[in-house]
């Protein structure tokens, strides 16, 4: 009853494991972004650079502050944990922030896990850090981080009312694994057209 996302989180000092998390599903940038136009700056000096950096920095610093206060709000006085999965970057100074409070967070997730992440915890999907109140966050009973063969996944488990789910597959070879995924296929399209159709037709020697 819950979600498998084929990444896991970036900081060696991110938990592994939590349970009874909320989770924040966001697409908000937090790193340094290339302008989308070719641009360039011209310092008169080292301090100018050091300006610029700086408020890049503090630019940044402010959208992961404001995660931290949402965390803060929804966790005190309890041991709860608290799940970001972000669809674009989070840079390494990020990451120890967010570390730091005891939050966990997977970046650069893919945009069909984003939505099914929506579908099967509850909460939404934010665009923006602006305006984050604990009506947007969802729920999980347990996410935690394993390796399986030589990838990380991160499960998502114990969801309350499930929307989306997923069928982990597993197999010797990649040919044993296709066909149990065709059995799955063709019971779940069985199952589909009864329960349109509303009648079931034996054959086939059933």
């Amino acid at each position: 009853r819950g979600l498998v996302m084929d990444h896991g989180a970036r900081h060696p000092d991110m938990k592994k494991s939590t349970k009874d998390a909320f989770i924040l599903t966001c697409n908000v940038s937090l790193e340094y972004e290339k302008t989308e136009v070719n641009s360039g700056f011209f310092y008169k000096s080292a301090q100018e650079r050091e300006k610029l950096v700086e408020a890049e920095r503090a630019f940044i610093d402010e959208r992961v502050r404001k995660i931290i206060e949402l965390k803060k709000q929804v966790c005190a006085g309890n041991d709860r944990g608290f799940v970001v999965i972000n669809q674009k970057g989070v840079d390494p100074f990020s990451l120890d922030m967010l570390a730091k409070e005891g939050i966990v967070a997977l970046r650069r997730a893919k945009r069909r896990n984003m939505e099914r992440l929506a579908l099967a915890c509850g909460g939404t999907a934010v665009n923006s850090v602006d305006d984050l109140t604990p009506d947007v966050l969802g729920e999980a009973g347990h996410v935690y981080e394993t390796v399986l063969g030589e990838n990380k996944y991160t499960f998502v488990e114990d969801c309350k009312n499930p929307l989306s789910v997923t069928l982990l597959v597993k197999g010797p070879n990649s040919h044993t694994i296709t066909q149990i995924k065709d059995a799955i296929r063709d019971g779940l399209r069985a199952v589909k057209n009864a329960i349109e159709d509303g009648c079931v037709l034996p054959g086939a020697g059933a």
